[in-house]
């Protein structure tokens, strides 16, 4: 979800991002008309999910339709060169040289430092959608797989992403598990972590999901679904019901199947989309999305996120550094003052203790008068073992 909104504020949010006849929006006006005011103003996770997975097919088999006419001048189509029945060889260089001319590379100010004539101002934004959607599918392909390592590789590049376009708490939240994971947990607690921060409830191929999905979801049955309603809608009865969630739902599922019901209550099937990919597939070939036309320009400039992210990752982990400094120096001070108190209070409690034994020692030194022997013990002393006061 952070995904999906982190790509609608960067290509759709911004405003002026609807005129140009390459930009997202005009994408989404021919595979979803009545949705657009939706889209652009408050979307929804699965209208996001959807926009992105679908013009991202359209707009990549599009950029394949423009590089195999590249290296097939008597090529006008796909479909055309489908039936010369390419090899494999052929197929995987291609596709390992797409990326080099449809992916925006890392940095994107080297082409912005060119001169606008020789730059393609709707070519660069494409390429931005190419590597967005791309990164978005295989964030979703990882969580969907079960690939920890690989969701990690891609929480790099989304923590850039994160702060360039605005949503700097998901930013900080991602490098905190990932400094946690690979530098500060031990290698057997940073293990567990990772391997069960995704788990299968069904135990089907695809259908990880991560634990608060599930956590969620079974909230969602304990008290919406079978919580009760009305007067029995109260908390015991979802105490009492939650250890019998299972049961329930595996009644449920039995009464589809005795009734013929299964995949007719809760979930549909795919939509057919040939016919919109192909609107849309017309559409940019019109408006040559995937071709380089020097000096084109347009009205939206588009947010270069690494660079924005790095600058602002860089100044956020300064300030907390900077922060931790000052609050470790505190304490040191505060450490010290009460150390300094501490050493006054002992000394003078130790100053206290010396005197009370002078005291007490002055007192057996002082001889009494009315004691013969010890009268005779100082007449006969010379005064050498005692301290002249003067």
């Amino acid at each position: 979800m952070a995904c999906a909104e982190g790509i609608w504020k960067r290509h759709i949010q911004p405003a002026g991002t609807d005129k140009d006849s390459t930009s997202l929006m005009k994408y989404v006006t021919q595979i979803r008309p009545l949705e657009k005011h939706k889209i652009q103003t408050d979307p929804t996770f699965r209208q996001l999910h959807e926009m992105i997975l679908h013009i991202g097919i359209a707009l990549r088999l599009d950029a394949w339709r423009v590089e195999v006419c590249r290296r097939y001048p008597g090529i006008s189509s796909l479909e055309e060169w489908a039936k010369t029945s390419p090899k494999w060889e052929d197929i995987c260089e291609i596709s390992n040289g797409l990326w080099e001319t449809f992916i925006v590379p890392a940095n994107m100010s080297r082409g912005f430092q060119e001169e606008d004539e020789q730059r393609d101002q709707a070519f660069e934004i494409t390429k931005a959608y190419h590597k967005d959607f791309l990164l978005y599918e295989e964030t979703n392909y990882a969580m969907n797989q079960g690939d920890i390592g690989r969701l990690d590789a891609c929480l790099t590049q989304w923590i850039f992403y994160f702060m360039g376009c605005g949503k700097a708490k998901y930013a900080h939240a991602i490098h905190h598990y990932l400094e946690n994971m690979y530098i500060v947990y031990p290698k057997p607690l940073a293990k567990a972590i990772r391997i069960n921060s995704l788990v299968n409830p069904t135990g089907h191929k695809g259908h990880f999901r991560g634990i608060d999905w599930v956590i969620e979801h079974n909230n969602l049955y304990i008290k919406r679904i079978f919580g009760g309603s009305g007067s029995n809608h109260t908390v015991e009865r979802m105490v009492q019901a939650s250890p019998l969630i299972e049961i329930y739902k595996d009644i449920r599922e039995q009464f589809e199947k005795m009734f013929c019901l299964v995949h007719k209550t809760s979930r549909h099937s795919p939509p057919k989309m040939k016919l919109t990919f192909e609107k849309l597939q017309k559409y940019m070939e019109k408006n040559q999305a995937n071709c380089f036309i020097p000096g084109r320009v347009t009205e939206h400039q588009l947010i270069n996120t690494i660079p924005a992210g790095m600058v602002k990752l860089t100044k956020a982990v300064e300030d907390a550094r900077q922060a931790w400094k000052a609050k470790r120096e505190k304490q040191e001070q505060l450490a010290a003052e009460a150390g300094s108190r501490q050493n006054t209070s002992r000394s003078i409690a130790s100053n206290v203790d010396v005197d009370k034994i002078l005291d007490e020692e002055d007192q057996t030194v002082i001889p009494n008068e009315e004691d013969p022997i010890e009268t005779e013990t100082l007449d006969d002393d010379d005064g050498n073992l005692f301290v002249d006061d003067d």
